[in-house]
């Protein structure tokens, strides 16, 4: 049976009563009720006995029939304030009233039932009897009474409450039903009067929410104006810049990986959460936890961690390191300070990632363990794609040259990479010195086969037709190398030569060396544009206008050129070619490097078209077009 056909019974049978204090099932019977229709009889004649002043006889005419209510309410098992007992109990009160006016009494104002506290009545009761069935491990009926929220959800039957109906909120239906089997807590006592008349004054009384939390478990809930009044009294010492240790940098980071697992979530260990700076303030069960402005043995996270009290935190076989530990005594010592911008900010936010990590690990690098690095992590890449090859290295303030080729050939790319250098700093106002921590990796593959080889060994990938190059950089310089095929020195429409090559993915790397996020197709027309000034007439850039009037007509929305999406690797690089060169007709060379810099930034290319020549990225995109078409 469910909750919804219990409460249908109870109402026909009128086992519900509309008082708010008492919740019982049993019933006034036809013989009883025609006992009352008789000591009804017997109440006129005390209005006579009052006009007479009889007030003695009048009193004990009204307490005879109190008597003979109460005893007869007990023999059905009902209480006196039943609704059989309405029209008799309404006509002993007017006597009454009439009897104190009389006497000259004040009659008493009819009594209000306590206010009923949800955090501090309710609660308990519920978390005592109902949640062992209806918590987070089980939940008979597809319901939840472990928070409030979950109170408000229902469950498989429907809503529990009926705000200030008790007869109508199928919670009490639950716990006043006869049947054994039906009612609630199932397998147990019934709730006793008193228990029950908590729930129904308090669903009578608008069934408030008191507590701090709706989605705080029932055995962790505190009222909200006890909590409101402690965190009023919680102080966030800020840094006065003299500190050593950060919070979020130093602390948080080992907090976060090593406590938060246990005190976290609605029922943390102890009552302390320290999902939060705020929550670890704030404390736990045994009071607040950190004292700032106190000695560090006076709090009781201090004494907890360092192993001044037990048990030992954090518990099992985590264990802080000895750094973690003198971060922590450290941070006590300066002050318990917050250096964060809001102390409500998840500790788990200033976990470093990978990349974070990685940066720190480099940060202090000198140049010499840089070049280092890049020797070694470019002997590494070589053996895993070329293990059975002689590779060869030539090294310089700039460049680290390697690989396949032939020495000759090695030579004859390092002399071309440092006159790029040079044209870096003419063509795009490179900084003077190196350009790269630990140097630049040119790596140089003989033949067709070694390039694609490196390119599924150590990039992951297939290496398309029309990709003779790549460069990577990252910021961190972890990583900065190009690799180039040795496609020879004769030039094609579709073979640029290995100095185009060299000039195109060298550029691109430098534009690369802090981060950057330009497209690709910028990266690549750049090159291209400064190699044509190198190496003047070159059968393969003269083809590449003629490649892009193909591609450039397809496109759907003018405003397409200028994003990486619309183009294939092989083709990108006619694209940015013939778009930078227009780029640099239409602005000159100041106007482009302001348009870098704009990407660079982070810019849309609407944005960054907007700027720099005072159109959006659509219109300057049709005029690249019919430039282009033009030609």
């Amino acid at each position: 049976m469910n909750w919804r056909a219990c409460l249908n019974s109870l109402v026909v049978l009128g086992l519900l009563s509309a008082a708010c204090a008492t919740w019982l099932t049993a019933e006034v019977t036809p013989e009883q009720r025609k006992e009352l229709l008789e000591l009804s009889k017997t109440l006129p004649p005390v209005a006579i006995q009052i006009r007479k002043k009889e007030y003695t006889e009048a009193e004990a005419a009204l307490k005879v029939v109190e008597d003979q209510i109460a005893e007869m309410a007990k023999a059905a098992g009902v209480e006196p304030t039943d609704k059989a007992f309405a029209k008799i109990n309404s006509t002993i009160a007017t006597h009454r009233k009439n009897l104190d006016k009389a006497q000259g009494k004040t009659a008493p104002k009819p009594g209000k039932a306590e206010p009923v506290s949800f955090t501090k009545d309710v609660a308990p009761l519920i978390n005592e009897k109902c949640v062992g069935c209806h918590g987070p491990s089980m939940q008979a009926a597809n319901l939840r009474l472990d928070t409030f929220d979950a109170w408000k959800k229902g469950g498989r039957s429907g809503l529990l409450l009926t705000i200030g109906v008790p007869q109508q909120s199928l919670i009490m239906a639950r716990v006043v039903v006869a049947d054994p089997a039906a009612r609630m807590p199932k397998d147990e006592d019934a709730l006793s009067r008193e228990q029950i008349a908590i729930l129904g004054n308090w669903i009578s009384q608008g069934a408030a929410f008191d507590g701090h939390g709706e989605d705080v478990v029932l055995s962790r809930l505190r009222l909200k104006a006890e909590v409101e009044e402690e965190e009023r009294s919680i102080v966030i010492a800020k840094p006065k810049g003299t500190e050593t240790v950060s919070f979020t940098k130093d602390v948080a980071p080992f907090m976060a990986n090593l406590c938060v697992g246990c005190h976290s979530g609605n029922n943390p260990r102890g009552g302390l959460s320290l999902e939060t700076f705020y929550d670890m303030m704030r404390g736990g069960d045994s009071g607040k936890v950190v004292l700032p402005g106190e000695a560090k043995d006076k709090s009781r996270l201090y004494r907890l961690t360092g192993g001044l009290e037990n048990p030992r935190m954090p518990q099992g076989q985590a264990r802080i390191t000895r750094k973690n530990y003198n971060d922590l005594t450290k941070w006590f010592e300066e002050g318990c300070v917050y250096d964060g911008v809001d102390p409500k900010t998840p500790l788990r936010s200033f976990l470093k990632s990978d990349a974070e990590m990685t940066a720190d690990k480099y940060a202090n690098y000198s140049a010499a363990q840089f070049q280092q690095l890049r020797k070694e992590r470019s002997a590494d890449q070589l053996k895993r794609a070329l293990p059975n090859d002689s590779v060869t290295y030539l090294e310089s303030d700039d460049f680290l040259v390697c690989g396949n080729a032939p020495e000759a050939r090695l030579k004859q790319v390092e002399g071309w990479a440092k006159e790029q250098v040079e044209s870096l700093r003419k063509g795009l106002g490179a900084p003077a010195g190196t350009l790269w921590k630990g140097r630049l990796a040119v790596i140089v593959m003989k033949d067709r086969f070694s390039y694609t080889e490196f390119n599924q060994t150590v990039n992951g990938r297939l290496a398309p037709d029309g990709m003779q190059g790549h460069s990577v950089v990252v910021n961190t310089y972890e990583d900065a190398y190009v690799v180039l095929e040795d496609v020879g020195d004769e030039v094609s429409a579709v073979s640029p030569g290995l100095q185009v090559n060299l000039i195109d993915q060298v550029t691109g790397a430098y534009l690369k060396r802090t981060g950057s996020r330009l497209p690709n197709w910028l990266l690549r027309g750049t090159g291209l544009s400064l190699a044509s000034k190198v190496v003047g007439r070159n059968a393969y850039l003269e083809a590449l206008p003629k490649e892009a009037i193909t591609i450039i007509p397809t496109l759907a929305n003018p405003q397409d050129v200028f994003s990486d999406d619309a183009f294939s690797p092989g083709t990108i690089g006619a694209v940015g070619y013939t778009l930078v060169e227009f780029l640099l007709k239409n602005g000159g060379p100041m106007k482009f490097g302001q348009y870098i810099k704009e990407l660079d930034g982070g810019a849309t290319a609407t944005e960054a078209s907007t700027k720099v020549y005072g159109m959006d990225a659509a219109t300057l995109g049709v005029r690249f077009r019919t430039a282009l078409i033009g030609r």
